[in-house]
């Protein structure tokens, strides 16, 4: 059965004269279609026109009851919290335990942006000067979401920008069209103004649409490097139009001699295997000191063994469900069998899972040894965005820093040692946006900036610092509107003759 799934200006709307049916399987048994609705690239232009109509007015709300709107927001999607873990477990794959943990996201999300996350564009008023400075909004953003976190990611970049005024289309991955429709409905029943969050739903070619849509006024995109690289072509001669773009990670966890090998252990599983490997932010790469690389790979590979791989939604939770689509399937199988013409050695091979496989995206844990980094090997370069990890032993720090650094990607890594001056020294030397200390790279702190450099983002970092690309500084001088009319007639303005020009 259709379903109607756009949501442009407070309305639900089915396309007239649709263009394209979406349509979702289960990514756990395939064979199973769980959402379908009709899409239409028309319905992109009406939902911009929309948000462009709404905007003036929210903006001139102000601060406090945009916020207040929000928080009413951030209460719907709460007590929705079951339905929509359900909903993302089912379309996405993610076990039940770890759908509930993004869906429960959704609310502190938007309390985080409204409380401290506010204050990186909250007015300033330098000392001694009679002005201040501003952060206006942009105008209409689009909001392009990702598959892994189909609610989370993209609600990230919601709460910003509605807070600092903006009015957003949202076009949502289209393995989730149920996810965001339930986040639509949220908004509706908060009773957000009309225009003010849109929804179109479609394949890419409405994210292109969107992209590059002259009333658009930033693109705000969550995705891989390649879908990011064809938005910044798309957009290149649209001078007005910012970019916020994090692009994924090729991650790393660097563990030195002197580190609880247990930990390392625990937090590398933790932060490859998680959400099957599917975040942008998880480990792939391990470099450990050669002393300690061979039991770091055994300690590794006997925790993947126990990894238990099932449906999300079983009584059975597992830790790992599916892939979340054929194309991921394809592609981390294809990885999974690429050693590279031996540069690879498998300390675990990976796979099709040898029962579930069959009937569903589904796979095992992949661990290999690798004596030689190589940035340009067809396994080595590629961010698998599936549970796969290479090990490369390294005799020093020095060398550590270089291996770590052999890679286009530098969102995330993380570094295992007890001591903090061998940590100092190694973060002058790693290229990422995020590094942690003896914990994994994966979950981030919403208090803190999200993104990376090189091929994993355009310095646009997301979380706690993404008002900041939702607008603009505005500097304003104030002087008392009283003025003495002699001054008219005082120096420099008494040396200019009668009737010389100004």
């Amino acid at each position: 059965m259709l379903q109607v799934a756009d949501y442009i200006a407070g309305a639900w709307r089915s396309p007239e004269d649709p263009d394209h049916e979406l349509s979702r399987e289960n990514p756990a048994r395939a064979s199973e279609e769980v959402f379908r609705c009709a899409t239409s690239l028309a319905h992109v232009d009406e939902a911009v026109d929309a948000a462009r109509r709404a905007q003036p007015a929210w903006d001139r709300l102000g601060f406090e009851a945009r916020k207040a709107a929000l928080a009413v927001f951030g209460a719907e999607l709460a007590a929705r919290k079951e339905q929509i873990a359900r909903t993302i477990a089912l379309e996405v794959g993610k076990p039940l335990w770890e759908a509930r943990g993004e869906a429960g996201a959704l609310s502190a999300k938007i309390a985080i942006m409204s409380g401290e996350g506010a204050d990186y564009t909250a007015t300033s008023r330098p000392q001694g000067l009679d002005g201040e400075v501003r952060h206006r909004p942009l105008g209409v953003l689009a909001v392009l979401g990702p598959f892994n976190f189909p609610l989370h990611l993209p609600n990230g970049h919601v709460a910003p920008a509605l807070l600092t005024g903006n009015t957003v289309v949202i076009k949502p991955s289209e393995a989730a069209p149920g996810c965001m429709k339930l986040y639509a409905e949220a908004a509706e029943a908060a009773g957000l103004p009309p225009g003010v969050l849109n929804v179109v739903q479609g394949a890419g070619a409405a994210g292109a649409k969107l992209a590059a849509h002259p009333g658009v006024a930033g693109v705000l995109f969550t995705g891989s490097y390649d879908v990011g690289l064809a938005i910044k072509r798309a957009t290149l001669e649209q001078h007005w139009k910012l970019l916020a773009l994090e692009m994924g990670g090729k991650n790393t966890c660097v563990v030195l001699e002197d580190a609880d090998l247990d930990r390392a252990t625990y937090e590398i599983v933790q932060a490859a295997f998680l959400t099957t490997g599917q975040r942008c932010s998880a480990t792939s790469r391990v470099i450990a000191r050669r002393e300690l690389a061979d039991a770091l790979t055994e300690r590794l590979v006997d925790v993947a063994r126990r990894v238990t791989v099932g449906d999300p939604l079983g009584d059975d939770q597992p830790f790992m469900g599916p892939l979340a689509t054929r194309s991921a399937f394809a592609k981390v199988k294809a990885a999974m069998a690429d050693d590279e013409g031996g540069a690879l050695t498998p300390a675990l091979r990976g796979g099709a899972h040898p029962t579930l496989g069959d009937q569903g995206y589904f796979v095992t844990p992949a661990v290999w040894r690798c004596d030689e980094v190589d940035p340009a090997g067809s396994h080595q370069s590629l961010e698998v965005f599936g549970p796969d990890v290479i090990v490369y032993a390294v005799d020093s720090d020095d060398e550590a820093a270089r291996v770590a650094n052999a890679t286009e990607y530098g969102l995330a890594m993380s570094v295992f040692t007890s001591s903090t001056e061998r940590f100092e020294s190694l973060g002058y030397e790693l290229e990422c946006g995020i590094l942690n200390l003896n914990r994994s790279t994966v979950g981030a702190s919403s208090r803190l900036p999200f993104g990376g450099v090189k091929k994993s983002g355009n310095h646009r970092p997301a979380a706690a610092s993404a008002g900041l690309y939702c607008t603009y500084p505005q500097a304003r001088l104030h002087v008392d509107a009283t003025f003495d009319a002699g001054a008219l007639d005082a120096h420099p303005l008494d040396l200019l003759a009668p009737g010389d020009p100004a």
